[in-house]
């Protein structure tokens, strides 16, 4: 299991924490696994997660989408 500090815009980490936004694109330029935790901030707040399940199915070269648990999160 890896640890992953990445930076996430405003709405997006919005959205996450209203429950409407369950999981992420991004590019596996960090050979994202499961069980991963990732840690994301907009800057004021942060966010850890777990991946859950990853896929690349219908995303460009490079990309993949994972879903995750949410494990904490609050203010830097």
């Amino acid at each position: 299991m890896k640890q992953h500090s990445l930076k996430i815009r405003t709405e997006y980490l919005n959205a996450i924490l209203d429950g409407d936004k369950t999981f992420e694109i991004r590019e596996n330029d960090r050979d994202f696994k499961v069980g991963d935790r990732i840690h994301l901030s907009d800057g004021n707040r942060y966010l850890v997660i777990r991946i859950k399940y990853i896929t690349d199915f219908a995303q460009q070269d490079g990309y993949i989408v994972f879903s995750f648990d949410w494990i904490e999160g609050g203010k830097l």
